[in-house]
């Protein structure tokens, strides 16, 4: 398959909309924001594979480089800035190298290691598939955390580069987080930090449950883990206050800034227990009118953050989603707001993405191609 030129160009001026930033007009970097969008295959060379199989991404240090989790048990290692495939890296299913099943998580490490987990299970390889260690992450294992603790230990986990700090939010599906999990690695002793900015979370959170039985899927709003520009952000999509974990200092400092263009949090009332699908949908939509803050992007080439949100998602008779209103942000190293704008053009929030270079990328096929959605900031 052959490298394909950009099919789709796209410059969308944008501009603030609705109230003022609080910082002064002078001061928002993004008044005068335009975004160019195109489309880009990546190279493939003669390789077969189903190019929409990809479900979990990483990458390297200098963000040069994207790894995706192929649905059999493969990463594809893709150079951003040559768009090729340079690399398929193939795991074991069964013998002493295989890796856990269910993979949820995927994370490369230095030194060309890769970090795999799934519900209980934390497995260390080389990038050319040889298994490190493995151990399960269980309460009875970590000093400081109660034995008979019914929560996972590995929802939305992280590690430090250098090994040696785990970080999670444990809890059960449908159920609220404990807090921010940091656990000692060579130790095997933990801490419970408490999260109260992002506890909103839960009012947000659409469960499906049969009667009193466990929860069979959950929608809206969720805590989440980033590990970014060397520190951890935690977030939820139902408020525009963070956390950062500086993990060499163990130090959590919490982040609010002074959003004018958009609410700073949800503050409706719903239903949070559901007994069909249809009504996990409904109240769902329902939930799409208010503000929903994305996750962090860094941006080396600035030392900016970015992040988007958007509200009023509306959907046509068939419960599909039509357009939304987006909005964009940016925040210089130290987390502080620096910039807000309205991005009128865009029809929905792009989501699944990761910057390098100074443009975000977001997943996408093209043909038999897998491809990128490229979009180039200008401010």
């Amino acid at each position: 398959m052959k490298k394909l030129s950009p099919i789709l160009i796209l410059i969308i001026l944008t501009s603030c909309g609705g109230k003022e930033s609080q910082t002064k007009e002078a001061k928002n970097i993004l008044r005068n924001f335009s975004l160019k969008v195109d489309t880009v295959q990546v190279d493939v060379g003669n390789e077969l594979f189903v190019p929409g199989s990809f479900t979990l991404q990483d990458f390297n240090t200098d963000l040069s480089k994207a790894y995706h989790f192929y649905s059999q048990n493969e990463i594809h290692e893709i150079d951003i800035n040559s768009l090729k495939l340079v690399g398929r890296h193939v795991f074991e299913e069964d013998g002493p190298d295989l890796i856990p099943q269910h993979v949820s998580h995927m994370q490369l490490l230095p030194n060309k290691e890769v970090f795999f987990s799934n519900y209980t299970q934390l497995s260390f390889h080389k990038l050319t598939g040889e298994k490190l260690t493995t151990q399960k992450l269980l309460p009875e294992n970590i000093d400081g955390i109660p034995n008979d603790a019914r929560y996972s230990l590995t929802n939305s986990i992280h590690i430090s580069p250098d090994k040696s700090i785990i970080v999670s939010l444990p809890n059960n599906q449908g159920e609220p987080i404990e807090g921010l999990a940091v656990i000692n690695m060579q130790e095997m002793i933990a801490k419970i930090l408490p999260l109260p900015a992002l506890e909103l979370t839960s009012n947000f959170q659409i469960v499906w449950r049969l009667a009193n039985g466990p929860a069979i899927a959950t929608s809206g709003d969720h805590q989440k883990i980033q590990l970014l520009n060397d520190k951890f952000l935690i977030y939820s999509g139902s408020t525009s206050d963070i956390y950062s974990y500086q993990w060499k200092t163990d130090s959590l400092k919490m982040h609010t800034f002074p959003h004018r263009l958009v609410p700073l949090k949800k503050t409706g009332s719903y239903t949070t227990e559901v007994r069909t699908a249809e009504d996990l949908r409904a109240v769902s939509r329902t939930l799409q009118k208010e503000i929903t803050y994305g996750q962090f992007y860094w941006d080396e080439t600035r030392n900016s953050y970015f992040r988007f949100a958007f509200d009023n998602k509306q959907f046509n008779d068939m419960g599909g989603a039509v357009k939304a209103e987006v909005y964009l942000f940016s925040y210089d190293e130290n987390l502080n707001l620096t910039g807000e704008s309205k991005v009128s053009a865009l029809r929905w929030m792009p989501t699944g993405n990761f910057m390098s270079g100074g443009k975000l990328y977001m997943n996408s096929v093209q043909g038999e191609n897998p491809a990128y959605i490229r979009y180039t900031f200008n401010f």
